[in-house]
């Protein structure tokens, strides 16, 4: 990998097992001029072409001070040079980067998710951490009833994993913490780690509900934290909308959308997921909430190109990311289209379509266009009803647009 511009340390990968934790430094990163005014305004990255220079010494992961070119004052991130992010910052106040600050924003983040009134009797999965939006960049942490499920995706907070661990236990007590496999991440920053129970009771399946829908995670082999907690609000959503319709969940996953769906009183909820896995585990959770719901193993192009046309009062297409990096935007967008285009063709009239994209190189904007190309080409009239996105235990800081990934657009087809 290409040494970003204006950094001048390499950091080798690092092992799951390796000992340590990152320093509080006394080292500096100095901005070029002209490039602090996002910093200033609450942008919480530093990208490598911004950097300046490094006084004095820090080691990949350590904390560093953040200063403009003039030597202002902006903030203390972590350090790492490998990335094409070197500094993330985690505070704005000239303050310690340790255990003690650790554990009061993962406190704060506990306090935010019970204003929202998280978890409740109904629900008990949910987000605790997301990243920047509750300042602690590179870390994600999600509730499964008693378990937790800690995904890192930066050194700094790998090496930080104990202070982050001891935090979670103070504030939750859960039976087990699950620590997800960053393998993607990993690579970029210079460590590694795989999917392991990292303290407490060690289990194949935790148990925990979604808006009062029984559900079992798989926090070790499953999908990101083993449940897609971002689309929780557009599942309730799909529910009320579901009553009498016969129903299409493509990529269905776990079965959240057709589970609501079922339960909402939909005449007919037939799930689609290529995976074997994925389909056992929409089948278990139909069984476990009594509900009924046909389930199919198939790629999501090829069932909708042989589905019967304008057979679906409801149609939900959420597919994983199409986009991972900028060089992969054009092939989204036909993928996108061509997806959106056949979905639109399964749509009866007065239908509506809840379409998707979580790939964050995919604007609102340009998908927007894409759902207006695949209508076209469907020859069908549709208008946008909704735009929606993340839950709101999902937060993140204002004018950060590289955290806003979900778009989710209700559709209504005529």
């Amino acid at each position: 990998m290409r040494k970003p511009r204006g950094t001048e340390q390499v950091v080798s990968a690092v092992s799951a097992e390796a000992p340590g934790e990152g320093a509080d430094s006394t080292a500096r990163v100095v901005l070029r001029p002209g490039r602090a005014r996002p910093l200033w305004y609450g942008h919480p990255w530093v990208y490598a072409n911004a950097v300046h220079r490094l006084e004095g010494t820090a080691a990949p992961g350590d904390a560093v001070t953040l200063v403009d070119s003039d030597g202002r004052f902006i903030g203390r991130g972590l350090w790492n040079p490998r990335s094409q992010i070197p500094v993330r910052l985690i505070t704005r106040r000239d303050e310690a980067i340790d255990a003690a600050l650790i554990s009061k924003r993962i406190e704060r983040a506990r306090a935010m998710r019970a204003r929202l009134g998280l978890p409740s009797k109904q629900t008990t999965s949910y987000r605790l951490c997301n990243s920047e939006g509750d300042e602690l960049p590179g870390l994600v942490v999600d509730v499964f009833g008693d378990a937790v499920v800690v995904q890192v995706t930066t050194l700094g907070m790998w090496l930080r994993r104990a202070a982050i661990f001891d935090a979670i236990e103070a504030q939750l007590a859960p039976r087990t913490i699950f620590e997800a496999g960053s393998a993607g991440f990993g690579d970029v920053e210079g460590f590694h780690a795989a999917a392991r129970v990292a303290r407490g009771e060690s289990r194949a399946l935790v148990s925990c509900r979604e808006d009062g829908i029984e559900l079992e995670v798989d926090p070790m082999s499953g999908q990101k934290t083993g449940m897609f907690l971002d689309q929780r609000p557009n599942r309730v959503r799909v529910g009320a909308l579901a009553k009498g319709a016969r129903v299409l969940d493509l990529y269905s996953y776990a079965g959240g959308f057709a589970l609501q769906a079922a339960r909402g009183g939909a005449a007919q909820v037939t799930a689609v997921d290529s995976s074997a896995r994925a389909v056992a585990r929409v089948e278990a959770h139909a069984a476990l909430n009594d509900l009924a719901i046909k389930v199919t193993e198939a790629d999501a192009f090829r069932y909708l190109e042989t589905a019967p046309p304008r057979s679906f009062d409801l149609v939900v297409v959420d597919p994983p990311k199409f986009a991972r990096a900028r060089r992969d935007l054009e092939a989204a967008r036909k993928g996108y289209e061509r997806l959106n285009a056949l979905a639109l063709g399964a749509c009866a009239p007065n239908a509506i379509l809840v379409t998707c994209s979580c790939s964050q190189n995919v604007s609102q904007d340009e998908f927007e266009r894409v759902l207006a190309a695949a209508a076209k080409a469907a020859g069908r009239e549709v208008s946008i009803v909704d735009r929606c996105g993340t839950g709101a235990d999902h937060p993140l800081p204002p004018g950060f647009s590289e955290g806003q990934y979900l778009k989710v657009l209700f559709v209504y087809v005529n």
